[in-house]
C-alpha cells in the first residue's frame, strides 16, 4: 500500500524576478502616461501659445487697419465736408501676410451741431458727424483679429478763432493790447509785450486758450526782445503773467505741469499733443486758393470751399479790354468824384448773379466807382487803381428785395502784364506808370444783409463798417488795409496842378514826374476813431527769420513782419496830439496764407498806430450768426476702440 505524502512548495528568492517584471512594466506604463500627459500638455500649450501668438498678430494688425482708415477719414475732412463717396473710398492697408476682407467705414446717424468737449479745442462747436470703423484682418493660418473704432469727424467752423495763423504767429505790440477769442497757429507762437521803463508793466492780455503744435516762444522772432508784460488768464479769470516759454522748459511734462499749474492748461503746444488744424482745401492744394478766383479745373473739393464758387453776385474787372466811362455805365452825368474830369476809359465791368436781378447801366454807376491813380498806399509806396463799391448805394438798390440781395459777393481783376497796351491818357492816368488794383469797401456802416465781400487782390474798408446794426460779416482778401472815417483821397495823392504837365510823357516803366518829386512829401493824415465789425480771412507778411535759430542765430538786419497788431494793416495817423485815436474791432482775425500781391513791409514810418479796442465776436458762436459762405477746418478724434469677436 503506498502511502501518499502531501508536499508544500517554498518559494525562494531568486523565484520573486517574475513580480520584479509585472512591477516595473507597470511603472514604465505609468511614466509612460504621465509622459504621454506630459507631452500632450506641452505640445497643447505650445499649440496655445502659438495661436495666441498669431492671434495677437492678427488683432494688432487689425488696429493698424482701423488706424490707417481713421487717417484718410482725416485727409477727406480737410475740406471741412466728409461726403459718402469719400467714405466709401476709404481703403485697408496692405499688409504682407494679412487679409482685411471685412472691413468698413460708415456713418452712424445724420451730422449735428455739438460743443466738443475733449482736447484742446473743447468749447468750441462743430458740425459732427459720428463714424464707425470695422475692421478684420486674417493671417494664412485663419488667426483672425478684429476692432470696431468710433469717431467723430467734425467740421469746425474757422471764424470761432479769435485769431487763427497757419504760419507763425507774432505778437509784440507797442500800444496795449487785450483780445478776448480763442488764439491758435499752426506754427510756432511768439509773444512779447511790456509797458514802462522795465517792459514788465502789464500791455497785452489774452483772455481765453492759446494753442499750437509747435511752440510758444516769450519773446520777438525779429531779435532778442524777452519782454514779460504779457499775461493769460486762468479757468477762474485770474490774469497770470507769462514767464516761462519752450525754450525755457523744453521737456513736455515739465512744460505741461507749468502750464497747468499757471494757466490751468490754458497755453497748450506740441507738449499737449496738439494737433494741426488743416484748412479747408485737399492735399497738395495751397491754402491761398481759398480767395482765388474760380478755375474750370477746379475740383468739387475746391468748389465746395473757394469764395468765387459760393458768391451769389460775381463781378469781373476787365482790366484788359478797356472801355469808355459811358460804355460801362451810363447815368447821362459827370462823375463829382472823377480826379480827371471827362469820360475817361474804365475797365468793363460785368456782373454774373445766378439768374438773380443785375444792376442795369445807372444803377451800376451808383453802386460802383473806378478810379486810376485813387490814393497813395505808404506801405506799399504805390498808386492804388481802385474800384470802390458804394455799400449804402448797394442797400439802396436791394431795397429788401430778395431777387436782389446779396450773400457773398466776389471780385476778380482781370490783369494786364503792363500799361503799355493802354491809350496814352490811360497811362498818364496811372501815374506810376503801373497797374495796382484794389477793391474798397466805402458808405458800409449799414449792410444790407448778412455779406461776405472776397477778393485775391488787395481790400480796403473806409469808415465805419457794419456797426448800425451789426450783422453778421467777413471781409477776405490778400490783405485788408483799414482806412478811418477821416480818410479822404485827395489828402492822399498828388493834386492835379502837380501831375498835369506829365500829360504824353506817362510810358510803361516810366512815371510821371511830378507823381515822384510828390511822393517824398507825402504825410500821412490823421485818422477818426472808426469801427469795423466782421470776421477777417486775409493774408498776412511775416517776419521771415528767427533770430534764436541758425542761420540767424547771430542776428540779421532785416524787418519785423508787423505781427497780429498790423493785421489788419493801416496808414495813417491814429493820434491827435498826445491822444490815441482807437480803432475798434469786433469779429475774427484768420490768417491762412502770406500776401502775395499787398508785399510792402512793415517799417512804421508810414503810420502812426491806434488804440486798438479788439475783441472776438462771440456771435460767431452760434451756427446761426456766422458769415455767409464760413470755411470750415477739419479735425477727426477717436472715441472709442473695442475688439471684435
Amino acid at each position: 500500500m503506498s502511502v501518499l505524502k502531501s508536499s508544500k512548495s517554498t518559494l525562494r528568492p531568486g523565484d520573486r524576478s517574475g513580480l520584479a517584471l509585472i512591477t516595473t512594466i507597470i511603472v514604465l506604463a505609468v511614466v509612460g502616461t504621465v509622459v504621454a500627459a506630459m507631452v500632450t500638455a506641452v505640445m497643447a500649450s505650445v499649440r496655445t501659445s502659438a495661436l495666441e501668438y498669431h492671434e495677437g498678430r492678427a488683432f494688432y494688425a487689425a488696429e493698424a487697419g482701423g488706424e490707417v482708415a481713421l487717417a484718410q477719414i482725416k485727409l477727406a475732412l480737410q475740406d471741412g465736408l466728409l461726403e459718402d463717396a469719400e467714405l466709401a473710398a476709404v481703403q485697408a492697408p496692405t499688409m504682407e501676410g494679412f487679409n482685411y476682407d471685412s472691413f468698413s467705414v460708415m456713418k452712424k446717424g445724420t451730422p449735428i451741431v455739438e460743443t466738443i468737449t475733449d482736447g484742446p479745442y473743447s468749447g468750441l462747436y462743430a458740425l459732427t458727424q459720428d463714424v464707425e470703423i470695422v475692421s478684420l484682418a486674417e493671417d494664412p493660418n485663419g488667426s483672425i483679429g478684429g476692432v470696431i473704432l468710433d469717431a467723430k469727424a467734425q467740421a469746425i467752423p474757422i471764424f470761432q478763432f479769435g485769431v487763427f495763423f497757419d504760419d507763425d504767429l507774432e505778437a509784440t505790440n507797442g500800444p496795449p493790447l487785450e483780445f478776448v477769442g480763442r488764439v491758435h497757429s499752426n506754427s510756432n507762437i511768439y509773444l512779447s509785450s511790456g509797458g514802462g521803463d522795465d517792459d514788465s508793466e502789464p500791455n497785452a492780455w489774452y483772455r481765453e486758450m492759446i494753442t499750437t503744435p509747435n511752440k510758444v516762444f516769450n519773446d520777438r522772432k525779429d531779435n532778442h526782445d524777452i519782454q514779460t508784460g504779457v499775461f493769460i488768464n486762468d479757468a477762474e479769470g485770474n490774469e497770470v503773467r507769462l514767464e516761462f516759454d519752450s525754450r525755457s522748459i523744453p521737456d513736455f511734462e515739465a512744460f505741461k505741469t507749468r502750464s497747468c499749474d499757471d494757466f490751468d492748461c490754458r497755453l497748450q503746444t506740441d507738449a499737449f499733443e496738439v494737433d494741426s488744424l488743416r484748412l479747408p482745401l485737399p492735399e497738395g492744394v495751397p491754402p491761398y486758393e481759398v480767395i482765388r478766383p474760380r478755375d474750370l479745373d477746379d475740383g468739387a473739393a475746391e468748389k465746395s470751399v473757394k469764395f468765387a464758387w459760393n458768391a451769389d453776385t460775381y463781378v469781373t474787372v476787365d482790366l484788359v479790354n478797356l472801355k469808355s466811362k459811358g460804355m460801362v455805365c451810363d447815368d447821362g452825368e459827370d462823375d463829382p468824384d472823377d480826379n480827371f474830369g471827362g469820360n475817361k476809359w474804365w475797365p468793363d465791368i460785368t456782373i454774373e448773379r445766378d439768374g438773380s436781378t443785375v444792376p442795369n447801366k445807372p444803377a451800376l454807376c451808383d453802386i460802383m466807382r473806378w478810379e486810376w491813380a485813387a490814393f497813395y498806399d505808404g506801405r506799399e509806396e504805390e498808386m492804388k487803381d481802385v474800384l470802390t463799391i458804394d455799400i449804402q448805394q448797394l442797400d439802396d438798390w436791394i431795397d429788401g428785395e430778395e431777387s436782389r440781395a446779396t450773400a457773398v459777393i466776389y471780385v476778380e481783376f482781370v490783369v494786364p502784364g503792363g500799361v503799355s497796351t493802354y491809350p496814352q491818357d490811360v497811362k498818364d492816368e496811372t501815374l506810376d506808370a503801373t497797374v495796382d488794383p484794389a477793391l474798397r469797401l466805402k458808405s458800409g456802416s449799414t449792410l444790407p444783409n448778412p455779406m461776405t465781400v472776397a477778393t485775391d487782390w488787395p481790400l480796403y474798408v473806409e469808415g465805419d463798417y457794419n456797426d448800425s446794426p451789426k450783422q453778421p460779416a467777413a471781409l477776405a482778401s490778400d490783405g485788408l488795409t483799414i482806412l478811418s472815417e477821416g480818410w479822404k483821397d485827395n489828402e492822399n495823392r498828388p493834386k492835379n496842378s502837380d501831375v498835369n504837365d506829365c500829360d504824353g510823357m506817362v510810358l510803361a516803366g516810366s512815371p510821371c514826374s511830378g507823381y515822384e518829386d510828390w511822393v517824398p512829401t507825402w504825410n500821412m493824415e490823421t485818422a477818426s476813431e472808426t469801427t469795423v465789425n466782421g470776421a477777417v480771412l486775409a493774408g498776412h507778411w511775416p517776419t521771415p527769420c528767427d533770430h534764436g535759430v541758425p542761420p540767424c542765430a547771430g542776428g540779421y538786419a532785416d524787418f519785423y513782419g508787423g505781427g497780429i497788431e498790423n493785421f489788419p494793416r493801416f496808414l495813417e495817423r491814429w493820434k491827435s496830439g498826445s491822444t490815441r485815436i482807437i480803432f475798434h474791432y469786433l469779429g475774427a482775425l484768420v490768417s491762412p496764407f502770406t500776401s502775395q500781391k499787398t508785399t510792402g513791409t512793415w517799417n512804421g514810418t508810414y503810420y502812426y498806430p491806434p488804440q486798438r479796442d479788439w475783441g472776438f465776436d462771440t456771435d460767431f458762436r452760434n451756427p446761426e450768426l456766422l458769415p455767409p459762405g464760413t470755411p470750415n477746418v477739419g479735425n477727426v478724434i477717436r472715441t472709442a476702440m473695442r475688439e471684435a469677436f
